[in-house]
């Protein structure tokens, strides 16, 4: 795995409210830990690439009294559950486009969940038709929907009017 994770940029299509905090809950567990992939995370940046999953998460930040127990108690042990070394989050368009134009390996989280608007569209151009790119579907992707065309294995789709 890790030398999957260093050598692409690693698309995840995600929801903005929810299961993009899900996703940095799970990251952070596993930097974290000392299971057999830490190590692969440990230099990667994840980059948040949306600004209402940036607001979103600050809002879960400022709520933590609001967590289950689990989350809790990782917060009582001094680790916020949606933060980590390499965590990165983007609010400007030329934060996002540098994400594109930057070549390291890298994760990028960007809403729509469903790839049909927002930046993750622009991140899908430029990656979905790299071998050494992974795209990652996190969540639910309805039928016509481009994540779904895509998660089917549509040998092209139409993005911004162009056949990738």
């Amino acid at each position: 795995m890790y030398l999957l994770l260093t050598q692409s940029a690693h698309v995840i299509p995600s929801f903005a409210v929810g299961r993009t905090q899900e996703l940095i809950y799970e990251l952070n567990r596993v930097i974290d830990s000392d299971n057999e992939y830490r190590k692969d995370f440990e230099n990667l940046k994840v980059y948040i690439d949306s600004p209402m999953a940036t607001t979103a998460t600050e809002v879960f930040r400022r709520n933590a009294q609001v967590f289950d127990e689990e989350t809790k108690e990782y917060i009582l042990k001094g680790d916020n559950p949606l933060d980590f070394k390499n965590l990165k989050f983007t609010r400007s368009s030329q934060d996002s486009m540098m994400l594109n134009a930057n070549k390291e390996p890298k994760v990028i989280i960007s809403a729509s969940g469903m790839c049909e608007a927002g930046r993750i569209r622009h991140h899908l151009k430029h990656n979905l038709w790299r071998p050494e790119s992974t795209i990652l579907f996190v969540g639910y992707q309805a039928v016509n929907s481009l994540g779904r065309k895509i998660y089917d294995g549509a040998p092209t789709v139409k993005i911004f009017n162009e056949t990738i």
